[in-house]
């Protein structure tokens, strides 16, 4: 079974900051950073500065809760740090979580559901969460196709 892409991020986001600050403060090297008007992937320049923390894409497809953990469970000790960020910076964060389902009928399909560390969390750091479906079809070999 191909089993796409799904992976999990935490991302501090705002008007023009320093994430090299952020990375100081927290102690955790980002899976990717950038700064407003940095070149982009898909446009000229970036309108907002980017620190994000990323699980490995594809790595898990079924419990992805434990994507979330894998995530949370590096950041929670610095829960005081990221709202003392956040007020600094005036940043938003989002726990976004990427999932490609497999319509497959034969296949298994991802479950997701936070525990009460995920939850505290969220709210101690006011978090927004966003999950973003995706689908493919591993019978039909679509998965490059329809999961990238």
């Amino acid at each position: 079974m191909q089993i796409g892409n799904t992976y999990v991020y935490f991302a501090l986001t705002g008007d023009n900051f320093d994430p090299q600050i952020v990375t100081e403060r927290i102690g955790i090297t980002p899976t990717e950073k950038w700064r407003k008007e940095d070149k982009g992937k898909y446009k000229p320049t970036l309108d907002y500065s980017c620190w994000k923390l990323s699980t490995e894409k594809g790595k898990e497809y079924i419990m992805v809760d434990s994507l979330v953990d894998e995530v949370i469970g590096q950041l929670f000790v610095k829960i005081e740090i990221i709202i003392d960020l956040k007020n600094q910076f005036d940043l938003d964060s989002v726990l976004e979580i990427v999932m490609y389902i497999d319509t497959n009928d034969e296949q298994s399909t991802p479950a997701l559901g936070h525990d009460l560390k995920t939850i505290e969390f969220l709210h101690r750091t006011q978090t927004k969460t966003d999950i973003d479906i995706y689908r493919f079809n591993s019978a039909n070999n679509e998965t490059e196709k329809n999961a990238l």
